[in-house]
């Protein structure tokens, strides 16, 4: 029963995730690029340029290093809301972006809160 207990709190916790992109050519200049959620973040997936260097991580810090260094595109979803960011990943120091998203709680919750109230006032009302 402990055992079982473990592992549904390792599954459930979150970690940082450091990936690589997948590389340019020899001798190319590189950079990093950390992502920095406001709060722990589910189905975190994260493409460069097109690529997928990240799917679904339970997070809130994501480190992706060997891109090319230059303009580039980052298209980032975090507990259903996304974002695309224009970029210049330089080589000298990792580029950090914090990134603000939505609470991951069910939303439903505060919708049918939103429906009673609603209905409670106009039943007052009339």
């Amino acid at each position: 029963m402990r055992w079982l207990m473990l592992a549904v709190m390792l599954v459930g916790c979150a970690s940082d995730v450091h990936v690589s992109y997948p590389g340019p050519p020899v001798g190319a200049a590189t950079g990093s690029l950390v992502l920095l959620f406001s709060s722990t973040a589910q189905d975190v997936y994260v493409s460069i340029d097109g690529v997928l260097v990240v799917q679904d991580a339970h997070t809130d810090h994501v480190k992706i290093d060997n891109i090319p260094v230059g303009t580039t595109e980052v298209v980032v979803t975090a507990n259903g809301a996304d974002r695309a960011l224009h970029l210049w990943i330089g080589s000298d120091h990792p580029n950090t972006v914090p990134l603000g998203i939505p609470d991951a709680s069910p939303g439903w919750m505060k919708t049918l809160f939103g429906t009673l109230l609603t209905i409670v006032a106009y039943k007052l009302i009339n």
